[in-house]
Order: C-alpha cells, then sequence, then structure tokens
C-alpha cells in the first residue's frame, strides 16, 4: 500500500499522492492506487516513455529559495482537480518529495480547505515525514494564506512579489528579453490599481502614480545600515523579535508605472516627468537604500519634494 516503509509513494489525503522522481517507475503501485496524473516539478520533464502513459504536466522549478512556484499554484490546482473530476488519483513529485512537490499539495489543501500553513504542513508531514520545503517557499505559502488561500493579482504584498521576481529575472536577461519582460508586466501592472488618490508633478501637474503604488517597508537599522560591512534587507527588519513594525515616511518606492516604459530598460538611470521632463527621481532594479536604512529592490525612488498628493474632490450633496 502507498505509504508502507518499503514505499516511495506516500498517500496524503483523497486521491493525492506525493513522492520522489523514483516513484514514477512504480507501476505496479502507480496502478494499484489508480494514479492516472502525473505532476512534475522539476528542473526537466520525465521521459516520454512515461508521459504517454498518463495525464502529465510538468512545471519547471529548481528547488531554490527564489525559485517561483506561487506562479503556477492555480494550473497545478486545476491539474488535480482534473484527476479527482476524472475519477482517477495524482502523483505530484520532485526529486526527492520533500520541497517543491511539498509545496504545491501544502498549498492545492490551503485552498480546498481554506486551512493555515501550518495546519496544511502538519497534515503533510503526517504523511510523509522527511517533507520540508524551502524558505523561499514557505514565504510563498504564508503569503498564500495572507491573501485567502487563493492568488489575489490586486493584493499589494502579491503586486510587491511579481515586481522582485521581474526584477531578478531582469539583471540575467539581454536587452531584448528586458523589454519583452517589462512589456508584459505594464500590460496589466495598471489595472490592478484602482484607487483615486494620484500623485502629481509639483511642477506641471502631471499625474504620475496612484497611492496604491506606493510600495512600504518597515524602517531600517538607519546609520548603521550604511555600514561597509553589507545590506541588511527590509524583509530581515521585519522579522526581528520583540520589534515594533513601523513603516519608513521619508521617501516613495513606488512600482514601475507605463509612462515608464521607455525610460527603464537599463538596470538603473533617472526618472523624469513624462510631460515636463523635470527630474523626480531614479531607478535601480537590483536594489538601493532608503535613507531610513532598508534595502529596497528593486527601487523605483521618488522623491517627495518633487510630487504632490492629490485626493479627488468631493462634490457635497444636496
Amino acid at each position: 500500500m502507498a505509504g508502507s516503509r518499503d514505499s516511495d509513494i506516500s498517500h496524503v489525503v483523497d486521491n493525492i499522492y506525493i513522492g520522489p522522481e523514483r516513484a514514477v517507475h512504480r507501476t505496479d503501485e502507480l496502478k494499484q492506487n489508480n494514479v492516472t496524473h502525473i505532476l512534475s516539478i522539476n528542473n526537466v520533464p520525465l521521459h516520454r516513455s512515461v508521459t504517454e502513459k498518463y495525464n502529465y504536466k510538468f512545471v519547471y522549478g529548481m528547488d531554490l529559495e527564489f525559485t517561483d512556484l506561487l506562479s503556477h499554484f492555480e494550473e497545478c490546482f486545476h491539474f488535480i482537480e482534473d484527476a479527482s473530476d476524472t475519477g482517477g488519483s495524482v502523483l505530484v513529485h520532485c526529486m526527492m518529495g520533500c520541497s517543491r512537490s511539498a509545496t504545491i499539495v501544502i498549498a492545492y489543501l490551503m485552498n480546498k480547505n481554506k486551512a493555515t500553513y501550518e495546519e496544511s504542513l502538519e497534515l503533510v508531514k503526517g504523511r510523509r515525514p522527511m517533507v520540508c520545503p524551502n524558505e523561499g517557499f514557505v514565504s510563498q505559502l504564508l503569503l498564500f494564506e495572507e491573501m485567502g488561500c487563493v492568488i489575489d493579482r490586486t493584493h499589494e504584498k502579491y503586486r510587491q512579489y511579481k515586481l522582485k521576481q521581474l526584477a531578478t529575472k531582469l539583471q540575467g536577461s539581454t536587452p531584448e528579453e528586458r523589454s519583452k519582460l517589462q512589456l508584459d508586466y505594464f500590460e496589466t501592472a495598471e489595472e490592478m490599481k484602482k484607487d483615486a488618490v494620484v500623485f502629481k508633478c509639483r511642477k506641471c501637474r502631471h499625474s504620475l502614480f496612484k497611492q496604491s503604488g506606493i510600495l512600504k517597508h518597515t524602517v531600517g537599522d538607519g546609520e548603521v545600515a550604511f555600514d561597509w560591512r553589507g545590506k541588511v534587507s527590509s524583509a530581515k527588519v521585519e522579522r526581528a523579535d520583540d520589534q515594533e513594525e513601523k513603516l519608513c515616511d521619508l521617501s516613495y518606492f513606488i512600482e514601475p508605472v507605463r509612462w515608464m516604459a521607455k525610460s527603464v530598460q537599463e538596470l538603473e538611470g533617472k526618472l523624469n516627468c513624462p510631460k515636463c521632463s523635470c527630474k523626480i527621481g531614479s531607478f535601480i532594479w537590483y536594489g538601493e537604500r532608503c535613507p531610513c536604512g532598508a534595502w529596497v529592490a528593486p527601487a523605483f525612488h521618488i522623491q517627495t519634494a518633487k510630487v504632490d498628493m492629490c485626493k479627488p474632490r468631493i462634490v457635497p450633496t444636496r
């Protein structure tokens, strides 16, 4: 039976199994457990001699902290549900059946049961004790929990997450690839910001960005953070024990907006108002330090003295 001591396949719940890559060759055991679907989260897909026997889905992903699995949650959920809808079972595997595959199964259970990360992790570990998502995947699962166990593309922290993923990809890409990645981002980014409070150029009054486009970060370590010994990320400051979270109000770091598209083709440079060309800030895709000491990446830094907040006028009702 799946989950026995000599088995590579662990039954988690209902029709869901988890295991290492070698489990796909346990054909008798897969057949015994009615496995009709195989979901691979790995750096290479399985050989065709295996995949042609099953309904198969491959998601590229290394077991590294910066690997983005969060963006693939929904498509994986649909694949797992398809196995159930067609009366079959699904094997979710990575190389060892510990981190990547576990992340997908935990996320699925969070979504299905509206359960917390800890509750879902405990359930999976109860069936497969060696399960241990890496720190980056844990962060993604905690963000997923904060969004209500669904992908909420309007959620502030999700937008920040996607922006950081974009910045990472840009740093290792060619100019042509950077242009394509940025275009894809700008096509959807504006739709996520619905508020009416805008910031305008102080010189010409041209609208530049919305309030919801400001990326919040916690106050850093001040002057100590500018020591030569290295970066202290805002994320690490947030996790400091016994320290009340305080948001920085010294600077505006914002999400890039569509009018910047032609200006941010390089990895760093100046930001000018698209109407009057007045310099309003600078950008560095790989990040910079805020005056408060926190490391912000990517950094689209707007000088507070160059913009004004403008709220919509409220027309009094009679």
